[in-house]
């Protein structure tokens, strides 16, 4: 029998799009799946949303709670979740009709099934190839290189969830942490990660990420988005903990993740001194490892080190 995937999707503010992402995924070549739906607090129609949904098919779950953040929802999906395999959507977002199907076909191979994502605008159509794209080649990857993938270059997804399967056996009690509000999906999985000892990369691209014009800018600096220094070093502290080759890559990211609210700190003229100078400290203590692994970062993000050197000219 068919193992059993949960599938995650944590619901706030989303009526606009929330049935075509839930069809999406009732329109799976999987079948044997349960769809847990979590409104956090939505302050539109989106729980009528999901509980006329739910009422439509058996395997959707609807749970409602207070608004805490996405972290919040996918971990109370993660505790009432009875699948072997957990995978997550935003639901912005679609899966393509293979789209499950690819990702346990990569997992039964290996501690990770991971598969590619395909990026489009709101509405934009998309003709699926299926039996092409069913019969790729997958291929195996090495702990080391698949650590360097997310971290270093954008490959494998990064460090986001929604195009990875995860076993229940190898989760465990992991769950988000729900202090982090930035880059929180990277601090989840590479703990999983470190869990891990084989990985399988199908390279096609079932997975749809929605790029929605009318989120936050990316220019903008909040309370939340200052989380993910906290998040930073918690990272570094896991590789620490688990395997210290990986602990230079972690230090590398945790460098370009600094420079980046350290430049927000300055076009938004944030005035928080004990921040500013734990920014400033780790970017000295870990600019040595960003200079290491510069390598084999993508090519835009190696501007951090002239970010960095334009910041120590100016003095800011």
């Amino acid at each position: 029998m068919e193992n059993l995937v949960s599938i995650i999707l944590p619901v706030y503010n989303a009526e606009k799009y929330l049935r075509q992402c839930v069809q999406s995924i009732l329109n799976q070549t999987y079948k044997n799946f349960e769809l847990l739906l979590v409104n956090d607090g939505s302050k539109d129609n989106s729980l009528q949303i999901c509980q006329e949904l739910a009422q439509k098919d058996d395997r959707i779950r609807v749970f409602d709670k207070q608004n805490g953040g996405c972290s919040t929802a996918r971990n109370m999906g993660m505790e009432n979740a009875r699948g072997e395999y957990f995978t997550f959507i935003d639901p912005d977002d679609c899966m393509l009709s293979h789209h499950i199907e690819c990702l346990v076909k990569a997992a039964s191979k290996a501690d990770m099934g991971v598969v590619d994502f395909l990026r489009t605008k709101p509405k934009e159509q998309y003709k699926e190839n299926t039996s092409k794209q069913l019969s790729a080649k997958g291929n195996f990857v090495e702990k080391d290189e698949f650590v360097k993938g997310i971290l270093a270059f954008p490959t494998y997804g990064g460090g986001v969830v929604w195009n990875k399967l995860f076993k229940k056996s190898i989760l465990k009690e992991l769950r988000f942490d729900e202090n982090c509000y930035y880059f929180d999906d990277l601090n989840f999985l590479f703990k999983y990660v470190m869990r891990c000892k084989t990985f399988y990369y199908l390279p096609i691209k079932t997975y749809m990420y929605v790029v929605n014009p009318n989120s936050n800018s990316a220019k903008n600096l909040s309370e939340r988005k200052l989380t993910c220094l906290y998040g930073m070093k918690e990272l570094v502290s896991v590789a620490e903990k688990t395997d210290l080759k990986y602990v230079s890559y972690a230090k590398a990211w945790q460098f370009l993740v600094n420079i980046e609210m350290r430049y927000l700190m300055h076009i938004n003229k944030y005035t928080n001194e004990e921040i500013l100078n734990d920014v400033n400290q780790t970017l000295k203590l870990t600019y040595k490892d960003f200079k290491k692994n510069k390598k084999n970062f993508h090519s835009f993000r190696k501007y951090g080190g002239l970010a960095y050197k334009l910041m120590k000219m100016f003095k800011y």
